[in-house]
C-alpha cells in the first residue's frame, strides 16, 4: 500500500493530512512534541508519531517504511530540522519535497519606520538591549534563553508559548513566569493580540515573518492599532524547488490519480442569532473544513474551527483554490440566498471552476420582522436598498405597504427626511434593528417620530401608507397640472410622443436639457421607479419650478442640475438617453459631450425655430451614426370655448427629431 511521510507539527502539516486521510494512502506524521500530536486528526490511515529525531534516527525510519516521498513541513525557521531531512532522504533515496509556507501578506510598517527586520533571535535581543519599554515575545519557547541578554528582561519582557508542562518549566527556570509568561496555543486573532499588547503596556513586540498560517498579517496589525513597533526576524532563504502547500496537494493528487471532490456550501444565515439557523445549516458549518463570509455573519462560529473573513466573489474563489486541503466549505450569507443575497451568481462561479454547490436556505431578516409584527410577507412589496440605488419614496407612494433592507447608518433618517419633505407624513414607519438578538428593538411611529431616532446600521422598515395612489401607466399628465409660470413648456402631446420616441427603459438615465418647467422630467421619472432622471436649465425661474413640480409630483428620482448644457453635465453619470428641449444654440456641442460619455445615447430632440431645424442636416455631416435621423413633424390644435362654441386653436408645428441608441444602430 503506498504511504508518505510528513514531517511538521506547523499548520502545513496538518492540513496534508486531512487533505488526504481518506484518499486511500497511508499517512505517516512526525512530530517533535506530544502537544503537536494532539492537534493531528484522528483517522485509521493517520500514522503519528512524536518525538524529536536526528539525521541517524530519521534515516532509519525512512529505512524501515520505504514512502513513496518524504514532505518537509516542518517551520520555516527549522533550518537545522530541514537540513537533516534533506541529508536522510538523500541517503536512503526516498524523494524529498520541502513545502512552503504561504507568503505573508504586505504590511508596509517598514516604510513608516514602525518595524526593525533582523536575521536571528540573537540578533532581535541584541537590538532590543539597548531600547526602553515592554516586550511580548512571540517567537516560541525554542530560543528563549537568547532574550536573557536583555537588561531587566525579567520585567520589560512577556513571553507568549505553548502551554505544555515542558514550556512552562523551561520558562521558569529562565525567570519567565507570573505576569510575565502566557501559555495559550495560536494563532490569535488581531484583537486578542492588540488586548495583550494593552494589558503589558508594551513597546515591541518581536515576531518571526511566519506568514498567514503563522498568524503574521495578524500581529502586524494589531501592533499599529496599539501604537508598537514590531521586531520582525526574517525567514531563512527556502531551497530550490520548494512547493507550496496548493502546489503539494496537486502533485500528490495527479501522482496518485486521487479525484477529492470539493463540495461548497452557499448557506443562508438568517437574522443573526445561531438559534435562526436551520437544522441543515447548524449541520454544515460545524461539519465543514472552513467557514468563510463577512466578520459580522461568521462571529459566532470562530471557534468551531479554521475561517476567513470575506464577502467579494472573487475573493472567496482565490481563497479556495489557494487552499485545496479544504474539502468541505460554508460560505454564509446573512439573511437567505435568494433574498438579495451576495450568494447571486455564486453558483455558477464555483460551479465552473469544478466545486460541488450546496445551497441552503435561512430566514430573511424582512420575513423575521413581519413576522413578530404579524404581516405576512405576501401582503408588502419587498426591496433592499443595501448596496443599491432605490427610488423608494415612489415606491411607497403607490405601494400600502413596503419593507426594505436599510443599508447603512442614518439612511433610516435620511428616508424619513424625504417623506417629511414629499409631504408624505401619513405615512407609518416601522423599524426593527439587532433582529433575533437579545437587544432587539421595533419603533413605530410618523416619519417625524422616527427621525428623532437612531438604528443600526442594516435594520428592517416597514412603510405603511393608507393613502396610496395607484401606478399610473404611460405618459400624458395634464398641461394645467404643472406649475408653469412664464417659462417655456413642452406641451402634453408634443411630451408624450417625445417620450415615446425616447424609448426609456428600465434603469435608464435620462438628461433633460434645457428642460424649462420640467415636465418631461416629472413624466419620466414617474415612468420608472428604477430610472434616474437629470433635469439641465440655466434659468433660474425655470429651476425653481422644475424644483416645485419635482415635489409636488413626488419624483424623488428627478435631479435639478442648474446650468448650461455641455459643461453642467461633465460631472454627472453617463446618460442613457437624452431629450433636448432647449440647446441655447450648442447643439452639435452637446451631442458630443454626451458621446464622449456613451457613444450609444438615445436622443430625441424637439426643434420649433427655423435655425433648430436648420442644424438637423448638420448633425448628419458631423456624425456618420446620425446621418438618417428620423424627423416626425407635429401639428396640433386644442379647442376652446367662444361664446357658447367651440373653435379650435393651432398650436405652433414642433419637429421631432429621433436618433441613435444601440438598438437603433444595430
Amino acid at each position: 500500500m503506498s504511504c508518505i511521510v510528513i514531517f511538521g507539527g506547523t499548520l502545513e502539516g496538518r492540513q496534508l493530512a486531512e487533505a488526504f486521510m481518506d484518499s486511500g494512502l497511508q499517512l505517516h506524521i512526525c512530530v517533535a512534541t506530544e502537544y503537536g500530536a494532539g492537534l493531528l486528526p484522528r483517522h485509521p490511515n493517520v500514522h503519528i508519531h512524536f518525538g524529536r529525531m536526528d539525521k541517524d534516527e530519521m534515516k532509519r525510519f525512512l529505512s524501515e517504511l520505504s514512502p513513496d516521498f518524504c514532505l518537509d513541513a516542518t517551520h520555516p525557521y527549522a533550518a537545522f530540522a530541514t537540513e537533516n531531512i534533506c541529508r536522510a532522504c538523500g541517503e536512503t533515496g526516498v524523494p524529498a519535497i520541502r513545502l512552503l509556507r504561504g507568503e505573508e501578506r504586505d504590511f508596509d510598517c517598514a516604510a513608516q519606520n514602525e518595524a526593525v527586520f533582523l536575521d536571528s533571535v540573537q540578533e532581535a535581543a541584541e537590538f532590543l538591549d539597548g531600547t526602553s519599554g515592554n516586550i511580548l515575545i512571540t517567537t516560541g519557547s525554542k530560543d528563549l534563553e537568547k532574550y536573557t541578554c536583555i537588561r531587566g528582561y525579567k520585567d520589560r519582557c512577556t513571553a507568549r508559548v505553548l502551554p505544555t508542562q515542558q514550556v512552562m518549566e523551561k520558562c521558569k527556570k529562565l525567570g519567565f513566569e507570573g505576569k510575565n509568561v502566557i501559555g495559550m496555543q495560536g494563532p490569535f486573532c488581531e484583537e486578542l493580540n492588540f488586548w495583550m499588547l494593552k494589558q503589558i503596556n508594551a513597546a515591541w513586540m518581536v515576531t518571526k515573518s511566519s506568514g498567514d498560517g503563522g498568524g503574521y498579517p495578524e500581529k502586524c496589525s494589531a501592533a499599529r492599532r496599539a501604537k508598537v513597533r514590531l521586531v520582525i526576524i526574517r525567514r531563512p532563504p527556502e531551497q530550490d524547488g520548494a512547493l507550496t502547500l496548493p502546489q503539494a496537494i496537486k502533485f500528490l493528487e495527479n501522482h496518485y490519480k486521487i479525484d477529492r471532490r470539493r463540495t461548497v456550501y452557499l448557506i443562508g444565515a438568517g437574522p443573526g442569532d445561531e438559534s435562526f439557523l436551520s437544522g441543515k445549516a447548524k449541520e454544515c458549518i460545524r461539519s465543514c473544513d472552513v467557514r468563510i463570509g463577512a466578520k459580522r455573519v461568521l462571529e459566532p462560529f470562530q471557534g468551531i474551527g479554521p475561517y476567513y473573513g470575506c464577502y467579494r466573489k472573487d475573493e472567496i474563489l482565490s481563497y479556495l483554490k489557494e487552499h485545496p486541503e479544504f474539502r468541505s466549505a460554508a460560505v454564509l450569507y446573512s439573511g437567505d440566498i435568494g433574498f438579495y443575497s451576495g450568494a447571486r451568481g455564486m453558483k455558477d462561479i464555483l460551479s465552473e471552476e469544478g466545486f460541488e454547490v450546496v445551497p441552503v436556505s435561512g430566514i430573511a431578516s424582512p420575513v423575521c420582522f413581519l413576522n413578530k409584527l404579524g404581516i405576512g410577507w405576501d401582503e408588502v412589496r419587498l426591496v433592499s436598498c443595501h448596496g443599491q440605488s432605490v427610488n423608494l419614496i415612489s415606491i411607497i407612494r403607490h405601494e400600502r405597504k413596503v419593507c426594505a433592507l436599510i443599508g447603512e447608518g442614518g439612511a433610516i433618517a435620511q428616508v424619513c427626511q424625504r417623506l417629511v419633505d414629499f409631504c408624505m407624513e401619513n405615512v407609518k414607519v416601522t423599524v426593527g434593528e439587532r433582529l433575533s438578538y437579545p437587544n432587539e428593538r421595533i419603533v413605530s411611529g410618523s416619519p417625524e417620530e422616527i427621525l428623532r431616532e437612531e438604528f443600526d446600521a442594516l435594520s428592517v422598515a416597514l412603510f405603511e401608507n393608507p393613502a396610496c395612489e395607484p401606478l399610473r401607466l404611460g405618459f400624458g399628465r395634464s398641461d394645467d397640472n404643472f406649475f408653469r409660470g412664464k417659462v417655456p413648456m413642452t406641451k402634453e402631446e408634443i411630451r408624450v410622443i417625445s417620450l415615446s420616441k425616447l424609448k426609456l427603459r428600465g434603469g435608464f438615465v435620462l438628461y433633460d436639457i434645457g428642460a424649462g418647467t420640467g415636465s418631461v422630467s416629472v413624466e419620466a421619472a414617474l415612468s420608472s421607479d428604477s430610472g434616474a432622471v437629470y433635469a439641465i436649465e440655466k434659468n433660474p425661474q425655470a429651476v425653481s419650478l422644475i424644483v416645485r413640480n419635482k415635489y409636488k409630483f413626488r419624483a424623488e428620482n428627478l435631479e435639478v442640475i442648474e446650468g448650461e448644457a455641455p459643461e453642467a453635465f461633465r460631472a454627472l453619470p453617463a446618460p442613457t438617453h437624452v431629450f433636448i428641449g432647449g440647446s441655447g444654440k450648442k447643439l452639435i456641442e452637446i451631442i458630443r459631450s454626451v458621446r464622449e460619455k456613451n457613444r450609444h445615447a438615445r436622443f430625441v430632440l424637439n426643434a420649433v425655430t427655423l435655425e433648430t431645424i436648420a442644424q438637423i442636416e448638420e448633425i448628419g455631416r458631423t456624425f456618420c451614426a446620425y446621418r438618417n435621423p428620423e424627423v416626425v413633424q407635429v401639428n396640433t390644435a386644442k379647442s376652446r370655448p367662444l361664446l357658447g362654441y367651440h373653435l379650435m386653436s393651432a398650436q405652433n408645428p414642433v419637429y421631432i427629431v429621433s436618433f441613435g441608441g444601440k438598438d437603433e444602430e444595430e
